[in-house]
């Protein structure tokens, strides 16, 4: 499926694929397959919002060998 924008400048968009999100949250491991919020194009790469519980996360994904995308979010900013 092709993203959608979400504004005029083209640079907030939303996609269905999911990616694995991991890290520790209120003490527990958290490891699931979540989609992103939005993704925010930043010149020749892009980074994504992801919602854990009450909080917002961005930050850049990378690949594993099995070729999925994965968002540590114990390494990315806290927005919210």
């Amino acid at each position: 499926m092709q993203p959608r924008l979400l504004n005029n400048a083209g640079t907030r968009m939303v996609t269905d694929e999911k990616i694995l999100v991991t890290g520790i949250y209120n003490g527990k491991t958290y490891h699931k397959m979540r989609k992103p919020m939005f993704w925010e194009a930043m010149g020749n790469f892009s980074r994504c919002y992801v919602r854990v519980g009450k909080s917002v996360y961005r930050g850049e994904p990378s690949y594993n060998d099995n070729g999925v995308l994965v968002f540590d979010f114990m390494k990315c900013y806290k927005v919210r």
